[in-house]
């Protein structure tokens, strides 16, 4: 499997090619559940039972106590006309039991707060009323959920005298501002994954995305020294991700 590559295929074909045990680090945002033109399932049970797959393949090619890091949130699926209601699918809730289920443990719920500015406005009617039943927060949350393969070692069995310099985060609330540069529908920040990347790997280790979208795994990778590999099954992201790894490589970073 060549390194440093993103593959423009799906990813069980990807990973088809892979050793077993050979990543040390997995970090991904999947698709959301019809909540981008898109990507359409039939419904949450086979969008899950297609997760389910993808994530079962990915315990057979991380390594041991290795991390598989997620990010992913509840989706709002709007009403379809006045006499219905909307609702929310809670996506994260669901991914728990399901990565505990293939034989995960589950380390850590971590929440990216969005500034209030940059997220839709949903109490605009709750303002003007205020009518009790009628509350509805604006959504300025993601989570992002962190994974471990099984191993009979201790986590100090595979710690290395690498450590984690400059500041960082002391608490599971990462306050970061959603990328606003790139051109895809669902992008999460350089920042968000930098963080991952540098506390859940070490340099010269190899990241895999199994949905890389536009890239931003793979430029955060080659900005911090490590290796990666990617599938994303759209050309044009393939396409648009490459370019944003030139202009890493160029020492662009944030463009």
């Amino acid at each position: 499997m060549e390194i440093n590559k993103i593959y423009n295929e799906s990813c069980l074909d990807t990973m088809s090619r892979m050793e077993d045990n050979s990543i040390d680090l997995v970090i991904t945002s999947p698709p959301y559940y019809n909540a981008r033109s898109y990507v359409e399932y039939k419904d949450v049970g086979d969008y899950m039972n297609q997760m389910k797959t993808i994530f079962s393949s990915i315990y057979n090619k991380i390594k041991e106590s290795r991390m598989v890091v997620v990010n992913i949130s509840p989706v709002l699926v709007p009403r379809e006309n006045r006499n219905t209601q909307s609702y929310r699918i809670p996506l994260p809730f669901y991914f728990v039991p399901m990565m505990e289920d293939i034989g995960y443990e589950f380390l850590e719920d971590i929440i990216w707060e969005k500034p209030s500015g940059a997220v839709p406005n949903r109490n605009g009617g709750f303002f003007q009323h205020r009518k009790p039943l009628a509350y509805k927060p604006n959504i300025v949350t993601e989570y992002v959920l962190v994974f471990k393969k099984k191993s009979d070692k201790l986590i100090d069995h595979f710690l290395k005298n690498e450590p984690v310099e400059g500041e960082y985060e002391k608490t599971n609330i990462w306050r970061i501002q959603p990328e606003t540069k790139v051109k895809h529908l669902a992008p999460y920040p350089k920042k968000l994954v930098e963080n991952i990347v540098k506390y859940y790997s070490y340099k010269n280790e190899v990241v895999y995305d199994p949905f890389m979208g536009s890239g931003t795994t793979a430029v955060v990778c080659e900005r911090l020294d490590r290796n990666f590999i990617g599938s994303e099954i759209h050309k044009e992201y393939v396409d648009l991700a490459y370019s944003r790894l030139v202009r890493a490589i160029n020492h662009d970073f944030f463009n």
